[in-house]
């Protein structure tokens, strides 16, 4: 039996946390998808305090700057407003960026970031946010997808 998913074909990255959500902002990690057909990013947030948790993706020609990807470039949302009483993820309209809206539960919500999708010469993107509260907790995993290497095991794809 070949596994379809695996560890070096559809590697998970970590990107953030866990930690506060007010501290997120633009300080997640970086990761190339020169390589890849795209990337599954994957936010969890607990907490009820009274700041929603923002979020958006940049991308550059390196794993630095704040650049938002653009109009045009909207990607599939997915979201679980309580992955504890549930497991399923509810898609959304295709956007630029998703608020999170604070509650006591664990959310989770995924973005599909397609590599073509990106502005030619930036490969590199990073989950930003534009708020969230210091007492709600986040956790950020980036999942490549669609990894074109010759070779039995990747380079690293993190900055």
């Amino acid at each position: 039996m070949t596994m379809q998913i695996s560890p070096e074909t559809h590697p998970i990255i970590w990107g953030y946390g866990p930690g506060a959500s007010a501290s997120l902002l633009d300080t997640a990690d970086w990761v190339c998808l020169k390589n890849a057909k795209g990337c599954m990013i994957t936010v969890i947030e607990i907490g009820n305090n009274a700041t929603d948790l923002v979020l958006t993706v940049h991308e550059g020609q390196t794993g630095a700057g704040t650049t938002a990807i653009t109009t045009g470039a909207e990607f599939p949302i997915w979201i679980n407003t309580d992955v504890t009483a549930s497991d399923a993820m509810v898609r959304q309209t295709d956007a630029l960026t998703y608020t999170v809206t604070h509650s006591a539960v664990a959310k989770m919500v995924q973005f599909y970031i397609k590599a073509a999708n990106l502005t030619p010469g930036y490969d590199w993107i990073q989950l930003g946010a534009a708020s969230g509260h210091a007492t709600n907790i986040v956790c950020v995993f980036y999942q490549l997808d669609g990894l074109r290497y010759q070779q039995t095991t990747p380079p690293t794809a993190i900055a």
